[in-house]
């Protein structure tokens, strides 16, 4: 889910996990209050598992009533079930509710429902049940973005629509269902009656449009693919219909991208550049993330008049269609849908990958100037303010789940860290991948994704997430720096804006300035508030940088040339020398050359790990990059009994 904004674009793990349970949180329609559900209801949901969902509902562009029934078939997962529970909201009238041919009697409170069954079902059995239901669904801001179930104009293109947004509390705001991110469907149909003029969009596949022959038709639409209950969606309007396909590697097959655009002359030309660069982007995240998750059924648009995007399994929802915002919600079929938080408080997996995802287009698609600038936009949205961790505490608070500055921005910072972390995006992307693999279909933590990070890279995340996840604030830094006795000298004073994280223990890259030598950007590791640094360099240095790539979430409050700063000989300087392998200029426009190094091969490699040139270079020769394009890269030297020496560098 995204929020159009004006980017457009304490305690330990441990404690914080404690006791962790999905918390649903819902408003008392008399009070306004919020209204959690009681936990013998909860415990009465929790006895049974969902296996399919049948909404069958007749919905109009014009108003938002709804009428129609959902079928719920269930299996029993514990003991004896004798009275099935589900929630609805309390202003929406329940006609009649039948299982096994029999009708039952309801009983209520608020929207938590329930009705004693004909029979008492045993452990492994399933329930059976169709309620039928109508109404007008409440007027509420339960939702991410507005209501449950909305009726509106584009005050853009004058369009009507009905549409829903369920996230993360509010389905049960126009139909009877449990809300347990835990239990995803297994398959679901939604059909929805309309009148002929109009079009209906919803999940996985249209296997039937029914002229009923009264002016109305139904749009039968089937998923055989898990779900999880706020990503079945239903949108209502005159749309017309534009198809694209995207074609995978690895696919003899294409995938459909089937678009529902206003039934305006100006709005599909409007959009159309952005519909069609979707495939493009689908066929680059299945080779980043794995192939789409649902390439059996399809990838879609549905327009409605709200500010942002839904990601709708299979079918985004959205106001307009931006190229952040559409790389934003197809991130999601992935991180989101495919693989779903466990909880609220892990909305981090979820929004903060989608969000890196806009990063990830503008670096691939439009280059390395282009994502940095949008990274330092992410990064001055985080520091506007010195607080907040991206680990929700508040679960039943919306607007905290979805807060842009830390779920959004702060999230993709620190995957853009973790990136840094690993420093090898072969298997910084290999761990994405394991990720999709190993909880497809179902639902993680943040510390599920950190212990697949952690047996992908075999690097231990614990302090990152302590710091990072868990922690709040940022870290910025006052430095020095001196030439003496050859020597360049940098000391780091760290502080950090919130007392709850008093330091932050991080790899950090100083950009050294040399007189008449190119530039050269060093990697330290920075372990205490106050550090020393030296490091050996063939020129006098003229000035220095931190993080010049926006790598890390940091301010920078001054750095000063301090004469008296002076070189040491002590255990435990960090040293690094001329002498040694490294390259430069990084970043480069044209050329990179080597110091350290005798005749020798190489291969460059791209962000995926694919070799796309060779050569051999000698020593105080340089190799040419200009016939590649802006990103980062990869550069193995085969430097014989000395083994194979990597180095990253960027070309702008």
């Amino acid at each position: 889910m995204q929020l159009i904004t004006s980017l457009l674009f304490a305690a330990s793990c441990s404690s914080l996990f404690a006791g962790q349970a999905i918390c649903k949180y819902h408003q008392d329609v008399k009070s306004g209050l919020p209204l959690l559900s009681s936990a013998s209801h909860q415990q009465l949901e929790a006895q049974y598992d969902v296996k399919f969902h049948h909404l069958n509902l007749n919905v109009e562009r014009t108003n938002k009533t709804i009428s129609g029934n959902v079928r719920t078939v269930a299996t029993v997962l514990q003991g004896q079930l004798d009275t099935f529970a589900f929630e609805l909201y309390a202003g929406l009238v329940i006609d009649s509710i039948v299982s096994q041919g029999s009708v039952l009697q309801l009983s209520s409170y608020y929207q938590e429902r329930k009705t004693v069954l004909p029979n008492s079902i045993s452990q492994g059995n399933n329930i059976d049940v169709t309620i039928y239901y109508h109404g007008t669904p409440p007027t509420s801001g339960n939702a991410a973005i507005g209501d449950g179930f909305s009726n509106g104009t584009s005050g853009r293109w004058g369009n009507q629509a009905t549409w829903s947004l369920s996230q993360p509390f509010a389905a049960y705001e126009w139909w009877p269902c449990k809300q347990s991110l835990a239990d995803k469907i297994d398959s679901s149909w939604v059909f929805i009656t309309t009148d002929s003029t109009n079009k209906a969009a919803s999940n996985g596949v249209l296997e039937k449009i029914v002229n009923l022959g009264n002016g109305k038709s139904r749009y039968e639409w089937k998923s055989r693919t898990m779900i999880d209950y706020y990503l079945i969606s239903v949108s209502v309007a005159k749309y017309v219909e534009y198809n694209t396909y995207a074609h995978p590697a690895g696919m003899t097959d294409s995938i459909l991208i089937q678009n529902y655009i206003y039934d305006n002359p100006q709005t599909l030309a409007f959009f159309k550049g952005v519909i069609d660069s979707t495939g493009l982007m689908l066929e680059k995240f299945s080779e980043l993330f794995g192939l789409y998750p649902f390439a059996h059924e399809k990838y879609g648009h549905a327009m409605a008049p709200f500010s942002g995007g839904m990601e709708h399994q299979t079918m985004t929802t959205l106001g307009i269609l931006d190229f952040g915002i559409v790389a934003h919600e197809l991130a999601h079929q992935w991180f989101g849908d495919h693989v779903t938080c466990a909880t609220w408080k892990d909305i981090f997996v979820n929004e903060g990958f989608a969000a890196y995802s806009e990063y990830l287009v503008e670096e691939n698609f439009h280059g390395a100037a282009s994502a940095t600038k949008l990274m330092l936009d992410v990064h001055n949205s985080v520091m506007s303010k010195p607080d907040g961790s991206v680990w929700v505490l508040d679960s039943t608070n919306t607007t905290r789940i979805f807060d842009s500055r830390l779920t959004y921005d702060k999230g993709s910072a620190i995957i853009h860290s973790i990136r840094y972390e690993v420093n090898n995006d072969s298997l910084f992307f290999l761990a994405l991948r394991n990720y999709q693999s190993q909880f497809s279909k179902s639902v993680a933590t943040a510390l599920d994704f950190k212990g697949v990070l952690e047996n992908t890279t075999g690097i231990d995340f614990t302090q990152f997430f302590d710091q990072w996840l868990f922690g709040e604030g940022y870290p910025y830094y006052v430095a020095k720096w001196n030439n003496d006795q050859a020597k360049f000298v940098v000391e780091l004073t760290q502080s950090t804006t919130k007392a709850v994280t008093p330091l932050f223990k991080t790899h950090l890259d100083l950009r050294i300035r040399r007189a008449t030598l190119s530039d050269t950007t060093v990697r330290i590791f920075n372990s205490k508030s106050l550090e020393q640094f030296q490091f050996s360099v063939n020129d006098s240095v003229i000035g220095m940088g931190i993080d010049p790539f926006n790598w890390i979430l940091n301010d920078v409050s001054t750095i000063n040339r301090d004469a008296n700063l002076k070189a040491v000989d002590a255990t435990g300087i960090y040293t690094f020398n001329d002498n040694e392998i490294a390259l430069y200029p990084n970043p480069t426009h044209s050329v990179i050359q080597f110091s350290g190094i005798n005749d020798c091969t190489y291969k460059i490699l791209d962000n995926y790990g694919r070799i796309i040139k060779t050569g051999s270079v000698a020593k105080g020769n340089a190799v040419s990059v200009a016939d590649l394009s802006s990103s980062s890269y990869i550069i193995e030297l085969d430097l014989k009994m000395q083994g194979v020496k990597r180095l990253k560098f960027v070309k702008e």
